[in-house]
């Protein structure tokens, strides 16, 4: 028996109560901040922050007080404020990347942020599992980042 797995893009949307310039600098520059590193973490208690280098090419590292834990992910895309595009796989192999795209526009109540994370099927036989463990982690961790804007 042959169980269909979902492999659709992944899709989150939240509204911050900011600017398109505010929304774009706290998700991409105060990662540390909001970033719940207590249960979304490679290092667990050893992490201390995350950086995302705000370049196309730069990456996404997760650090501790000694230094570089893992990466996170490679910066692909850099348009500020209204997007930013990057691999995404923390910890893991860089072959089984996803790829994530955070947009960033202005509506009457502050900033949409619409969050789209594809690229399933380099997972393999856990692709299913990933996308339906991140659809709700992208909850929480989205969460999080609407607490740090208010």
């Amino acid at each position: 028996m042959t169980v269909e797995q979902d492999l659709s893009p992944l899709v989150k949307t939240v509204v911050v109560p900011v600017g398109v310039d505010r929304a774009f600098e706290a998700f991409t520059a105060e990662a540390s901040v909001w970033w719940p590193l207590f249960s979304h973490s490679v290092g667990a208690a050893a992490a201390h922050g995350v950086r995302l280098e705000g370049v196309v090419g730069g990456r996404i590292v997760e650090y501790g007080a000694d230094g570089e834990i893992a990466t996170w992910g490679t910066v692909s895309a850099w348009d500020p404020p209204a997007s930013v595009s990057f691999s995404w796989h923390p910890g893991g192999d860089p072959a089984e990347a996803g790829q994530v795209t955070v947009t960033f526009a202005a509506t009457g109540d502050g900033t949409e942020v619409r969050l789209v994370h594809t690229g399933w099927e380099r997972r393999g036989e856990g692709a299913g599992r990933a996308r339906l463990s991140y659809d709700t982690g992208w909850d929480y961790v989205l969460g999080k980042y609407v607490e740090h804007t208010r």
